[in-house]
């Protein structure tokens, strides 16, 4: 996922557990999120290229007054060949 930002407005909540649960995050927290949404909140989410921006990234979100910062790691991509992270393989 590059980027996200959703803003909660009728039909883009609908859909949005399924579009959470399919990027990996816990259906748990995709309907919390959902929930939070429908009450007026906004979902975003930030990509970084290197781990080294993490924390720099969550200094800005945080500044902005955000009240749950969370983050994660992804797969690599081989950016040699593609822009997009590549499928996990093995068990």
């Amino acid at each position: 996922m590059a980027a996200l930002t959703v803003v909660g407005a009728g039909g883009i909540v609908g859909g949005l557990v399924g579009a959470l649960a399919g990027m990996g995050i816990p259906e748990y927290e995709a309907k919390r999120y959902e929930s939070l949404l429908k009450k007026g909140g906004i979902l975003m989410s930030v990509h970084c290229d290197d781990s080294d921006w993490v924390s720099p990234a969550k200094k800005v979100v945080q500044h902005t007054g955000a009240d749950d910062i969370s983050s994660t790691g992804e797969a690599h991509a081989d950016y040699a060949t593609t822009d997009r992270p590549m499928p996990k393989t093995g068990g």
